[in-house]
């Protein structure tokens, strides 16, 4: 998911429906109903690796050699989507599960994964390449105070010994709209802030901003620093309402099966994915495409390489879980939502 909430109930009503579908005939999406076997409604933000799977016919064939459809809804309100009964799988970030079950009540089971926290934290000043540069009483803003930015707070509370909180002490917590974050940094309103990398392509290329702790993302530092080799900290995982999820096992496998096939052809032809859909990256040039092709290459690639889950993943990834309980943002005694395995062989 692009962003993160600190309530899933008000998205109810606050989301914008980009497209409705599937493979076949857009009717096919009005007609089918939760439940119906063969069918699997997902609903997720816009996506260059699946736009390139349909585009290039590969989501209609295996499709039609399966007998499986996947009818999707793609929006930036994912959560009510899901929440309202319209979707059997959502994307979701692993630090939004919690707040997920807690708001809403519905009980989920994760079976896949296909993108990295990308954030990164930006700065105009050259000369602070960590938090423990910065002068106590900075401002560092985000575009929520729980979500990715909980991550961040505790790795920045680990690798630099610096407190992070809404009117804090030592550096303070501001938060404001995602899209205006990048010219509060500009500006020096703040100090530094939490920002998508797409966000600022042509200030990353002039140096007028630049990407702290050496370009790398939450959850490459949370893979160095909280939990050693872990690949996670996922911004979008495949998670599926429990009820469909247990009768739909067959269903579940077909759709990892397809993920599978976009995450190869991402990593096949990344450049060209990116020149037929500069949308996805905010790319609205040759330079700025160039510069977005280079981070892939050398800094950052937030496709993972195989979306299915392993036990030792998962019980790496779940420490998240106590690490926003610990932050108060959930329950102490909410569950932990539930994480599986599938086999590829099972696909």
């Amino acid at each position: 998911m692009k962003k993160a909430t600190t309530s899933l109930l008000a998205a109810l009503s606050a989301g914008v429906l980009l497209a409705a579908g599937c493979s076949g005939p857009q009717g096919d999406s009005q007609t089918a109903e939760g439940g119906e076997d063969g069918v699997i409604r997902f609903t997720f933000s816009p996506d260059p690796a699946w736009d390139w799977i349909q585009d290039q016919g590969i989501l209609e064939e295996m499709e039609k050699d399966s007998g499986f459809r996947i009818l999707q809804t793609v929006t930036w309100d994912e959560y009510g989507q899901f929440a309202g009964g319209h979707a059997d799988v959502v994307s979701i970030g692993t630090y939004e599960l919690q707040n997920l079950e807690q708001e809403t009540g519905v009980k989920t089971v994760t079976f896949g994964k296909f993108n990295k926290a990308k954030d990164v934290l930006i700065t105009a000043n050259p000369d602070w390449k960590t938090v423990s540069d910065m002068p106590k009483g900075c401002k560092i803003a985000g575009e929520s105070p729980v979500g990715n930015t909980l991550i961040w707070m505790a790795l920045l509370k680990q690798m630099d010994n610096r407190e992070l909180a809404e009117n804090g002490d030592d550096l303070n917590l501001v938060t404001a709209d995602y899209q205006v974050i990048p010219q509060l940094v500009l500006n020096n309103e703040v100090c530094a802030a939490f920002a998508d990398p797409t966000q600022s392509i042509p200030e990353f290329a002039s140096g007028q901003l630049n990407i702290m702790y050496d370009g790398r993302s939450a959850s490459e530092l949370f893979g160095e620093i909280m939990e050693p080799g872990h690949e996670g900290v996922m911004s979008n995982l495949f998670t599926a309402r429990k009820e469909w999820y247990d009768s739909h096992q067959e269903e579940a496998a077909f759709f990892l099966k397809v993920w599978q096939r976009a995450l190869d052809e991402w990593a096949e032809h990344r450049e060209e994915i990116i020149d037929e859909y500069p949308q996805h990256f905010a790319v609205k040039n040759e330079e700025e495409a160039k510069w977005m092709k280079n981070y892939f290459n050398t800094a950052f690639d937030w496709f993972v390489e195989s979306p299915y889950l392993t036990q030792e993943w998962i019980d790496q990834e779940k420490k998240i879980f106590q690490l926003l309980k610990d932050a108060g943002v959930v329950n102490p005694d909410q569950p932990d939502p539930e994480m599986v395995v599938i086999q590829p062989s099972k696909s």
